[in-house]
């Protein structure tokens, strides 16, 4: 099991949430909450979570590594839902097993 975590500074966390869980709906289950997102990437599965400052993400895959190049993906989406003038930087820890 691998496990990555991660955070972009934002006050706007819950409608980013929102618009990145209902733009992959079509392709992947998602579960959309008030504050909170759950998107199943085939095997890994990206949780955020919503705070006044900041969101919270875990990518976790039960059975095997969580492919470094979703962290790119996954950061990149939320800038689009962000918006171009958000300027939402997503930082990384290293990934845990």
């Amino acid at each position: 099991m691998s496990i990555i975590n991660g955070e972009a500074m934002t006050t706007d966390g819950a409608r980013i949430i929102r618009r990145l869980c209902k733009h992959w709906s079509h392709k992947f289950e998602v579960q959309i909450g008030e504050t909170s997102g759950v998107i199943q990437l085939n095997d890994v599965k990206v949780t955020l979570q919503a705070a006044p400052d900041r969101v919270a993400i875990a990518m976790e895959n039960p059975s095997g590594e969580v492919p470094q190049r979703l962290t790119g993906v996954v950061a990149e989406h939320m800038q689009r839902m962000a918006g171009p003038d958000a300027g939402l930087e997503v930082t990384w820890a290293a990934p845990t097993a």
